[in-house]
């Protein structure tokens, strides 16, 4: 170790407090990168885990591969493993108790492991012979089937007929009273164990799921397979994942409704692609970059600010000692080396604190928060960290980064200080005639301390300076990260469209009367937690140009100089209907006059591709009649319904984002419904309308038990159950998550941007001793200093204040446009923030201050003025 690096290590050592400060300030940036990565890696892996819970670890599926192609795909090099799916359909479950799932809906498959299908009892099926019946089936069908039974069934096809036509029935249609069972084949099987298989437990409406055994010997030349494969190393391909699969696609053939032609269709695992970092959505991957790096950028310019402080303020306490260096021959490049020396020096001891801490402090927060992201991704393991080693050397290089920029300004002005300006110190005071000029208003509105204090800050610029910037990064920083939250927590909202209930029944048929008595007998069920009943009529709507707005202009053209629309007319129950009333703040007495008054929902999301945009449908007022008519088979129809108020909150039954924006939503009373059906006339009502019940429920399978006996005895009704408790639990967990770390990101930025603003101010007051000294030898009285020092405090807030807030605006207009490349909402200023902001700046420089200033009370005035770096 050389001199120059001798002399720097005695130096920190002699000015504990301010090295301790420095290495505090940068373990809080290292840690806070290291979480940031952990984070990402973290999350990453979880999301991909969850894909693979869900759905199965399979990258692409090749639809309807011709039996004798097959071979072409699983013998790829790039293929590590797959799965041949063939459908053998439905097979009749004669003694099944839940009337609207009469069916087993049976496919065979390879390799149930690649498709995440699990068992909970038994063993999965190994040959064609044998079958696994889902976890569903065995809670709801009352069918008293075992692992160990051997069964037979019955393979058909199911079919309406339809004005004389029959039409096929496919997996994703509902049960029909009406429909038709035709048997083809049977087979006898071999149960060998109870699974859950998440992603297809309910992908048949009308039919519980088994899964069968195939062979690949077995495969037939002509017949329509399904082979889902995962590629080997995927996730260092990147998007060269679709380039593999459209060129394996090209060379083999595909058999549908026994047509053959060349090239085959490609399903992929956008989940689990995406969370590995492949998407071919471009837009999409570059704003959730974009994302990150705006994370990163905020963490490493509020690390910079206070390690750039931490130097750059105190560079005047070795003014002196680098002027004696430079007196006994020291370089520009040996004393620009000292400071860089400091810096590594902090940096050997706060990277590798900053490392653990930053892990352990994740490590404590994914041990806080895991119940939550257990249920949310559906996992017994509690979340893992998980340190890439490539994270590991970006925090490091990053952090090294940091320091160096930190150091460079203070390490330039060093290496510029000579013996003579040393000595002198006149570098940190460097005036002009007129820059210590105040105005009279300010001596006679805040007298003489302020005026004094006032010059004191113009006389020394570059503590001024210094601290002022300091003070503006952190509003700055404090108000980018609170926006970037609110903004990021508008985007998820947008993103995610949770359905506001547990458990829904889906009813519909010909028996208006019986639709209704069921419905109404559903909504006394007991297992609920809140429930809500509509009915929903669907019908055009003809607009006049000026009657719609330029969001559905700018997506829809107008025929004769009209548009045309469709409208969701649905009812909500009495108590449902009063009490969205009460959300919206409007009285019953509003709706009463009109024969049909409505509730237009106006404003809401709507979701083009991977693009989310806040939009408002039509121009119109309240009181405006909208009119509405049917013609079937010369019957015709004509209402109108008023709308008696316009809002953009969504009723309970209403998704958080739609997918067609030019749907419109009325909400009516059930008694502005009934009088619109008695508009009707001969209209045949049943082929515009169905109804549902929503309920929330915490014992969603007991639910379900007590709504299968009451549609079973509906039998000409149709009537569908659909049960989304684990994805809306999982929504909601995951909502959860994202406001915690959220939230976790805004304080932990604010607590960087405090600990600055004390660090700052706090040095700077300790740097003045020998001044404070001064001024008490020539009279100036504890009262009038504590007065100076505490108009000199609200100058620098000011001041900061009148920086900080119009860069924070631009900055928070950057982070919006950010996000708004894929979530368009309108722009709003986090004005909750931005007061905590002005308040929390002259808060915690008033309470440094106060500190501060206490502890020079007890300090000696003649120790003070010799106290060369004071």
């Amino acid at each position: 170790m050389n001199i120059i690096n001798q002399l720097t290590m005695r130096y920190m050592k002699h000015n504990k407090s301010r090295t301790i400060v420095t290495i505090i300030g940068a373990v809080i940036s290292v840690a806070m990168l290291t979480a940031v990565f952990t984070i990402k890696a973290s999350f990453m892996d979880m999301m991909q885990r969850e894909a693979i819970h869900f759905s199965g670890k399979w990258n692409a599926a090749f639809l309807d591969v011709a039996g004798e192609d097959v071979d072409r795909i699983t013998n790829k090099a790039e293929i590590e493993g797959y799965d041949i799916e063939n459908e053998l359909g439905f097979a009749r479950l004669a003694n099944s108790k839940n009337s609207k799932k009469p069916y087993l809906y049976v496919t065979e498959h390879s390799n149930h492991d690649l498709l995440a299908v699990s068992t909970l009892e038994g063993r999965l099926p190994k040959t064609e012979d044998e079958l696994v019946i889902s976890k569903p089936f065995m809670q709801t069908s009352g069918v008293p089937w075992k692992v160990g039974d051997v069964i037979t069934l019955e393979f058909g096809e199911r079919s309406e007929i339809v004005e004389g036509v029959k039409m096929p029935l496919v997996r994703q249609d509902p049960y029909y009273s009406k429909e038709v069972f035709t048997p083809e084949h049977s087979k006898t099987y071999t149960i060998t164990g109870i699974v859950q298989a998440p992603a297809r437990e309910y992908d048949a409406a009308a039919a519980y799921r088994a899964f069968s055994g195939l062979s690949k010997n077995h495969l037939k030349a002509g017949s329509p397979y399904t082979v889902s494969v995962e590629y080997k190393d995927y996730k260092k391909w990147g998007t060269d994942v679709y380039k593999v699969s459209d060129n394996i696609a090209s060379n083999v053939h595909r058999v549908k409704d026994q047509v053959k032609s060349s090239g085959v269709k490609i399903e992929y695992h956008r989940n689990l692609l995406l969370y590995s970092g492949i998407s071919n959505d471009d837009r999409f991957v570059t704003t959730m970059y974009m994302a990150v790096i705006t994370i990163g950028t905020i963490i490493m310019i509020g690390s910079i600010s206070l390690i750039y402080n931490a130097f750059a303020i105190s560079l005047s306490e070795r003014s002196r000692a680098l002027g004696m260096l430079s007196s006994v021959g020291a370089t520009k490049q040996q004393k620009r080396a000292s400071v860089f020396f400091e810096a590594t020096v902090i940096g050997i001891f706060a990277i590798p604190v900053g490392l653990l801490f930053g892990s352990l402090g994740i490590g404590v927060t994914f041990e806080l928060l895991s119940p939550f992201i257990q249920r949310m991704f559906s996992v017994s393991e509690p979340i893992r960290i998980v340190i890439e080693p490539f994270s590991v050397i970006a925090v490091i290089l990053v952090s090294i980064l940091t320091l160096f920029i930190s150091a460079w300004l203070p390490a330039v002005r060093a290496s510029r200080i000579t013996t003579i300006s040393a000595i002198r110190q006149n570098k940190d005071i460097e005036m002009k005639s007129n820059d210590v000029r105040t105005s009279k208003v300010t001596r006679k509105w805040f007298g003489f301390e302020a005026e004094l204090g006032l010059k004191n800050i113009k006389r020394n610029k570059h503590h001024y300076r210094t601290t002022v910037f300091s003070l503006a990064i952190s509003v700055i920083l404090f108000l980018a990260a609170s926006s970037f939250s609110l903004y990021l927590d508008k985007s998820y909202n947008m993103a995610q469209a949770p359905v506001p209930y547990d458990v829904s029944v889906y009813v519909s048929g010909d028996d208006l009367a019986g639709v209704k008595t069921l419905t109404n007998e559903l909504m006394t069920v007991k297992h609920v937690s809140s429930k809500v009943k509509t009915q929903k009529f669907t019908t055009a709507l003809n607009l006049k140009e000026d009657q719609v707005a330029m969001d559905i202009a700018k997506r829809l053209a107008p025929y004769e100089g009209a548009y045309t629309l469709n409208a969701n007319i649905v009812s909500l129950d009495d108590t449902s209907f009063t009490n969205y009333l009460k959300t919206l703040g409007i009285n019953n007495k509003k709706l009463e006059g009109a024969n049909i008054p409505a509730v237009l929902v106006n404003q809401f999301t709507v979701k083009e591709k991977r693009i989310f945009t806040d939009i408002t449908q039509l121009n119109v007022n309240e009181g405006t009649d909208l009119s509405f008519s049917i013609n079937e088979d010369g019957s015709e129809a004509k209402w109108n319904i008023q709308i008696a108020s316009i809002t953009d909150k969504r009723p309970p039954f209403m998704h958080h984002y739609q997918e067609d924006p030019s749907i419109v939503t009325l909400v009516v009373s059930e008694h502005g419904f009934d009088n619109m059906l008695q508009q009707m006339g001969n209209v045949h009502v049943p082929n515009y309308m169905n109804s549902e019940v929503q309920f929330t429920t915490e014992q969603s399978i007991d639910l379900e038990n007590e709504i299968v006996p009451i549609t079973n005895s509906y039998p000409s009704i149709n009537a569908y159950t659909t049960n989304l408790i684990e994805l809306r639990q999982s929504e909601l967990d995951r909502a959860t998550v994202i406001s915690v770390f959220l939230y976790g990101f805004v304080i932990l930025i604010g607590l960087i941007c405090t600990a600055t603003i004390i660090n700052t101010i706090s040095t700077g007051m300790a740097l003045r001793k020998r001044e404070f000294a001064m001024l008490t030898s020539v009279g100036m009285t504890p009262k009038s200093m504590k007065r100076m020092i505490r108009f000199e405090g609200l100058f620098y807030a000011m001041k900061s204040l009148l920086y900080g807030l119009p860069i924070s605006l631009g900055v928070i207009y950057f982070i919006y446009k950010i996000l708004s490349r894929n979530f368009s909402f309108d722009f709003t200023l986090p004005w909750v923030d931005i007061i905590l902001a002005v308040v929390g700046v002259f808060f915690i420089v008033g309470l440094t201050i106060l500190y501060a200033t206490r502890k020079q009370n007890g300090q000696n005035i003649v120790e003070a003025l010799k106290n060369e770096n004071s």
